[in-house]
């Protein structure tokens, strides 16, 4: 085997970094999911005769909202750890999981609000 190809040297700082943000990724998610349990009460006007509810979107709504911090962190969680194993830099990986996280999260919140109508 040659030397160009051995895979290069793991990273000891790489690895550390990408493991605390998984972690603190994975603390935000639980708070997270517990925040979006509230949005629940954007049904409050339902029932007193302002407009149209529909529980099924507002139900709906809500489960993407609470879900999204885990499906980022499980989506960007994965890829590090391939990253990580093929010995290529992954600390910048578990970043991408706050912006994707927002978008899941503001899809949520627009399916919620458009049942609320």
């Amino acid at each position: 085997m040659s030397e160009q190809d051995a895979p290069p040297e793991p990273r000891t700082w790489d690895i550390v970094a990408t493991v605390v943000e998984l972690l603190l990724l994975g603390m935000a998610a639980a708070v997270a999911s517990f925040a979006a349990l509230m949005l629940v009460m954007a049904s409050d006007s339902c029932g007193t005769g302002a407009g149209d509810c529909s529980v099924g979107a507002i139900v709906l709504g809500v489960g993407v909202a609470v879900l999204a911090p885990w499906v980022a962190l499980l989506a960007t969680g994965t890829w590090a750890v391939v990253r990580l194993v093929r010995r290529r830099l992954a600390w910048w990986v578990p970043l991408l999981a706050v912006p994707l996280w927002g978008l899941v999260f503001a899809l949520g919140v627009a399916i919620t609000f458009a049942g609320v109508g």
